[in-house]
């Protein structure tokens, strides 16, 4: 839910961005593009919203870009509703950013291994310093696949979490623009009322 202008501005004059605006420069061979230069590659090019998106990202900024709408008393039911609806999902999608990005197995397989071995590790220390292993000498390797087991498990659950949590930010993300559309194009509000500059 970023605003195109905001962007645009950002990537202009904050010194945050100076690496988009290098880039920038470097695609329009121009060393000072205009605005309206940036906008046009940048509604064109979505490799710009998605570099501004990461260095967000990476540098714990939102790239949600709206408002908090006031309700005011003389408001419709229907300004109430929509206004209220925008400000939940607003807040919705700025506490859930991390799950715009569709999910990397590669980090959660890495978190899985990482809590695997060492589980394993202690397991078998533990078993050792008990002396189980006399008593029963596979203990070690039914605890060792009991922790796999347990881990693959784990694994299967978080992925499916981030996938369920990607599709419904990026559904509560459409939503939530077809209700900024709505709401301006009825007037309840402005643009600039609704998105940050």
């Amino acid at each position: 839910m970023i605003n195109i202008k905001k962007v645009v501005n950002d990537i202009k004059d904050d010194g945050k961005y100076d690496a988009i605006l290098d880039l920038v420069k470097e695609k329009l061979k121009n060393d000072n593009p205009s605005s309206d230069a940036i906008l046009e590659l940048v509604q064109n090019d979505e490799f710009y919203i998605k570099e501004y998106k990461d260095l967000n990202r990476w540098g714990e900024l939102s790239s949600v870009h709206i408002n908090a709408l006031h309700v005011e008393d003389a408001d419709t039911d229907e300004i109430k509703d929509l206004k209220e609806t925008i400000n939940k999902n607003a807040t919705y999608l700025s506490n859930g950013e991390e799950y715009e990005i569709k999910q990397k197995n590669t980090i959660y397989l890495a978190w899985t291994v990482f809590i695997a071995l060492p589980s394993i590790y202690v397991i078998d220390n533990l078993v050792r310093i008990m002396d189980m292993y006399k008593e029963n000498e596979n203990s070690v390797y039914i605890s060792f696949v009991l922790v796999i087991l347990a881990s693959v498990w784990g694994y299967m659950k978080v992925t499916k979490n981030h996938k369920n949590q990607h599709e419904r930010y990026m559904q509560t993300q459409s939503d939530t623009r077809a209700l900024v559309k709505s709401g301006i194009e009825k007037e309840f509000f402005t643009y600039e009322e609704v998105y940050l500059h």
